[in-house]
């Protein structure tokens, strides 16, 4: 972990002096295997500045540097401005209350920062005690007590920690299934294996689930460079809108690529499944029907045809949902293929909702469909009448 030597010196001279030690206060915590156990300090807010890669806003930090179109530095007074700014903002009411408590009760346990001073746990109380230091301008909400961690503290253990804070408070519940994921990424990019990550999580994912989670993030990644927007995170965030990765990766990716990896269907599944999630109002549940389409070769035909030949964005959202709507009713048709008079009934009933005045029955196309339709009654009729 690279730490600022200038900064990790004024905090060395501040806790050599023995009077900021809070003496009746330890933080554990596991680093290299390890239980150490770190004594806590009342430190100046001055002397500390937020964690940029909290998992709990990744998100929003994104969207943010997107819009200010660049990364933000916590260790500029400005930037250090935004990043509290989102902060205070993620959950207002929790805020609020969290904001009461401290004016009533003051900080009860102690957070944690690195050894040159990065806010491990503690980044949301730390923006409160300097929004009220600025309104009531009263010295004592100037500080935040924290356990400082040892030079040493490599990436990995770092996520450890950080992660181990932040799952154990219904992380998903408060901070999204987009920052979560997020999460989990970047302990697999500072090295840790599926397996590593679910033990720092004390189980709360499998190794196989961590694996999962980590393919359904990079489904999303495709997805945002498929609509031109690569990292804008908060166009997903919502759960339902990762539900439907969720489906396309658990009921169609991963289950067909158990059959065969190198299925071509997959790579256009994908494609199409990403333009029924941008341009239609078509549910997780609807995603799900993709892997019963790539098994009947004429529903998949039905679902493909429309973008063939075509860049894949040009087809406007009547045109996607058509192509998925008829492709289903294949499928169906297919599944109730026993059921005769069920079928008969769904013609009969679609042919009579059929305005026979409207022109487009004098297309080419719809002279073909007529003219199969023909063939395939009489060939019925004939053989239910022997």
């Amino acid at each position: 972990m690279n730490l600022d030597t200038k900064r990790s010196k004024r905090l060395d001279a501040y806790v050599a002096d023995a009077s900021h030690e809070v003496r009746d206060e330890k933080v554990r915590v596991m680093l290299a295997g390890d239980v150490e156990t770190l004594e806590v300090f009342r430190i100046p807010l001055d002397h500390l500045f937020y964690n940029i890669r909290n998992g709990r806003f990744a998100a929003e930090l994104l969207r943010k540097e997107e819009e200010v179109k660049r990364k933000l530095d916590p260790t500029v007074d400005a930037d250090a401005k935004l990043i509290q700014q989102l902060l205070l903002t993620q959950d207002k009411n929790e805020t609020e209350a969290l904001k009461k408590d401290l004016l009533l009760h003051g900080q009860i346990d102690p957070g944690i920062i690195t050894f040159d001073g990065a806010i491990i746990n503690g980044n949301r109380r730390a923006a409160i005690f300097k929004t009220i230091l600025e309104d009531t301008q009263e010295p004592k909400f100037g500080y935040l007590k924290v356990g400082r961690l040892p030079p040493n503290v490599d990436e990995k253990d770092l996520w450890r920690i950080e992660a181990g804070l932040q799952f154990g408070k219904d992380f998903r519940l408060k901070y999204g299934p987009v920052n979560e994921l997020l999460k989990l990424k970047e302990g697999h990019v500072r090295g840790l294996s599926a397996k590593e990550i679910s033990s720092s999580l004390l189980g709360r994912f499998s190794a196989d689930e961590v694996e999962e989670k980590l393919e359904i993030l990079k489904l999303i990644e495709m997805y945002l460079h498929h609509i031109g927007k690569p990292g804008e995170y908060h166009h997903v965030q919502e759960e339902r809108h990762v539900e439907k990765f969720n489906s396309l990766y658990g009921s169609v990716v991963g289950s067909l690529r158990k059959r065969n990896k190198t299925d071509p269907k997959i790579a256009k599944l994908i494609a199409v499944a990403f333009e029924m999630i941008d341009k239609t109002e078509l549910t997780h549940w609807d995603v799900r029907v993709l892997r019963k389409i790539a098994a009947n070769e004429k529903a998949y035909a039905e679902l493909t045809q429309p973008f063939a030949g075509r860049n894949m964005r040009s087809l406007d959202a009547d045109g996607v949902t058509e192509a998925f709507t008829s492709s289903k009713e294949l499928v169906v048709d297919a599944e109730e293929k026993d059921k005769p008079e069920r079928l008969l009934k769904r013609a009969l009933s679609a042919l009579q909702s059929i305005d026979s005045e409207n022109p487009r029955l004098k297309t080419a196309r719809a002279g073909t469909i007529l003219d199969e339709l023909t063939a395939r009654v009489r060939e019925l009729r004939d053989f239910a009448r022997q």
